[in-house]
């Protein structure tokens, strides 16, 4: 399984569905809490055969939302979630403010399968 569809299916029910990669689309419409995710670094796993299809990745999950408390209990949920995923590494959470929004970004690192 890729990891977006990894982190898609964990976390999209935390925020109804509005979990994107890489942006939240501009036609979006509903109100936040939005979570943004994308690949920060991969590490390939590849053998004297060749390509073996699984990576290593570090990716970055950012939580959006308007008030502070609801980013630190939503990016706590997300977190749970994730961690869920084993082998995984929980690189932790720092508290930012963009553009009006509250952001929790998270770090996580875990394997991933490439479609074949």
């Amino acid at each position: 399984m890729t990891a977006s569809q990894q982190i898609y299916a964990l976390l999209s029910e935390l925020v109804a569905g509005r979990c994107y990669p890489l942006f939240v689309p501009e036609s979006q419409t509903d109100p936040p809490p939005y979570i943004v995710y994308n690949i920060v670094s991969n590490q390939p796993d590849n053998t004297l055969d060749g390509i073996t299809g699984h990576e290593w990745v570090r990716v970055q999950i950012d939580v959006y939302t308007k008030k502070y408390d609801e980013t630190i209990k939503l990016s706590a949920q997300a977190v749970r979630q994730l961690d869920s995923i084993t082998p995984s590494i929980y690189g932790g959470t720092t508290y930012l403010y963009d553009d009006g929004l509250y952001r929790g970004l998270i770090e996580y690192e875990f394997w991933q399968t490439l479609p074949t």
